[in-house]
């Protein structure tokens, strides 16, 4: 009995010993790691290991997609076989296994993209005896959906801030009715709209507007950022949030101590200027800075103007006595006036900057020169230090935009006419009993001052132009003819035509027959205009593009509607 005793005493449990642990965990994770090795395929076949734009949604900023591969590729291979359909024009550059395709061109908007790469061989296969593998490579990718965003006019949508999808051939109504919409900017992935609007049942109407955002039903799908820093695994293995539904609401800023005027929104939708008055004290106003999750602050600078946020988002633009001051909008709030990094004096009012910040589009009164004098100017000042004189006009300059395409403005400018001799004169539309008129025009301009005109519009007082984020059309609206219609909103498609500078106009001749067919008397057919004396240097020719954009079969949609903007 004691001998059975002590040999039950002397057997120890099975695995008790830390040692045997350990060993047990590691066997057992290197069999887990040469079961997944087995499992994940033959590891000498090259393959494409990740895509950036893989299933994703992109824009007109999206400028460039990266191809990582498992193993060193023939670069030559690669190229040859890469396919993309419908075709993107593009340059190719590498840095190890990654391979960036960066676009000459922005995306087509509204249309759907295969990525297709077959028969590509790594960079070994020439010093082995057998072919290269190269698994089959093919994704997707689509560009965001053709919609602009307007404030409408009759019906149930007349102040109510509408969103018109033109692919789906819908309209949405976004705003409820109690809310007068007044003005608004998208945010740049679509999702939101930042807007301002009174309430209907308030007694101070205009004057009671406070910030509101809103949803619009889309749901972003942004491609991943290959410059910054990856979410973790777990973070792409959740599950996505479904997009919330159109016409949520969110009150930004209220009126309750300061009446809110003007606002701007960051090209990152993170930070809002707002021009603001208080409600006790009218010699209490400026911009004031609002960002996500902290109250607003006034922004400590010398009163001001008008005002527009730089693309990169930390600079503001503010007309600042007889010129316009660069204020920066990032660090701590200071203590005082905040000094302006740059000044640019003589230009009176900041019409757009290109989408890289390089260049802005300025206006220049001319008060200082008595020969200009009751003229203005459009100059393009760049970030080299480049002032050129694009444009003189004897009337106004009311809108310029970038084309995100090619270096061209589109402008919307005044001319003075003799009212006796002006044909389109509506006495419903612009009632005047002076002997001269303003006659508005839409031009392109090149960036080296080469004028051509696009458009001769009917005479009112209030255009709006939208340039579309992709350069291949744009939004007008214009006053109807007809009193009892609202005002018509009109997409004019742009084409490129060669420019020839010893040939007749023939942006002219291209277009006034689209527009004796887009509505008669609506958009009116164009004159002969001399580019040799809108242009600051007519012998600019040589150096400018080979094409110049024309519109092409202009077409009123079947609303009314004011302020029709494209969605980024």
């Amino acid at each position: 009995m004691a001998r059975r005793r002590s040999r039950r005493h002397l057997r120890t449990p099975r695995f008790t010993q830390p040692l045997d642990r350990l060993a047990t965990v590691v066997i057992a994770g290197l069999a887990l790691a040469l079961g997944l090795l087995i499992l994940s395929g033959d590891h000498a076949t090259a393959r494409v290991r990740d895509f950036t734009w893989q299933d994703r949604q992109v824009g007109a900023e999206d400028r460039a997609f990266l191809i990582t591969f498992s193993r060193p590729m023939n670069v030559a291979s690669v190229e040859q076989n890469l396919t993309l359909d419908p075709p993107l024009p593009g340059k190719v550059s590498w840095a190890g296994r990654r391979m960036a395709y960066t676009l000459t061109a922005p995306l087509p908007y509204g249309q759907s993209f295969t990525v297709s790469l077959d028969g590509a061989r790594d960079r070994y296969a020439a010093l082995t005896v057998g072919t290269s593998r190269f698994e089959p490579f093919q994704s997707q990718f689509e560009t965001r959906r053709r919609a602009f965003l307007y404030i409408g006019a009759e019906g149930d949508e007349a102040n109510r801030l509408v969103l018109a999808d033109l692919a789906l051939q819908e309209r949405t109504i976004l705003t409820p009715k109690n809310l007068s919409v007044i003005a608004f900017k998208p945010y740049s992935l679509g999702d939101k709209v930042l807007f301002s609007a009174s309430d209907v049942g308030q007694e101070r109407g205009l004057l009671d507007q406070q910030i509101y955002t809103v949803t619009t039903g889309i749901t972003p799908r942004p491609p991943v950022d290959f410059m910054g820093d990856r979410p973790p695994l777990w973070r792409r293995l959740l599950p996505q949030r479904a997009a919330p539904s159109s016409g949520q609401l969110d009150l930004v800023l209220d009126n309750r101590d300061y009446q809110n005027l003007k606002f701007d929104l960051s090209a990152d939708g993170q930070a809002i200027v707002v021009q603001r008055v208080s409600q006790q004290n009218p010699a209490d106003f400026g911009p004031w800075l609002v960002r996500p999750g902290q109250p607003a602050e006034p922004i400590e600078t010398e009163p001001g103007g008008d005002f527009m946020i730089a693309p990169d988002s930390q600079s503001l633009l503010l007309l600042q006595g007889q010129g316009t001051a660069i204020i920066d909008l990032g660090g701590e709030p200071s203590s005082g006036p905040r000094p302006p990094l740059d000044f640019l004096p003589n230009y009176g009012r900041v019409l757009d900057l290109a989408a890289d910040g390089t260049a802005a589009a300025m206006v220049n009164f001319n008060q200082d020169d008595p020969e200009k004098r009751f003229t203005e100017s459009l100059f393009l000042v760049t970030n080299q230090g480049r002032e050129e004189e694009l444009l003189q006009v004897s009337g106004s300059i009311l809108e310029a935009h970038f084309d995100p395409t090619q270096p061209v403005l589109y402008v919307l400018v005044t001319e003075l006419v003799n009212a006796a001799e002006s044909s389109d004169l509506n006495p419903d539309l612009l009632p005047t009993t002076d002997a001269y008129v303003e006659q508005p025009l839409l031009l392109a301009v090149t960036l080296d001052g080469v004028v051509s005109p696009l458009l001769r519009l009917p005479q009112q007082q209030r255009i709006h132009m939208s340039v579309a984020p992709d350069g291949r059309s744009l939004l007008l609206d214009l006053a109807s003819v007809n009193a009892a219609e609202g005002p018509k909103i009109w997409q004019l498609p742009l084409v490129n035509q060669p420019l020839d500078a010893d040939a007749p106009d023939a942006t002219s001749d291209a277009t006034s027959g689209a527009t004796s067919d887009a509505g008669g008397g609506d958009m009116a057919e164009l004159d002969d205009l001399e580019a040799a004396e809108a242009a600051a240097d007519p012998s600019a020719t040589a150096n400018t593009l080979a094409t110049i954009p024309a519109v092409a079969d202009p077409e009123a949609f079947p609303f009314s509607g004011v302020q029709a903007t494209w969605m980024p």
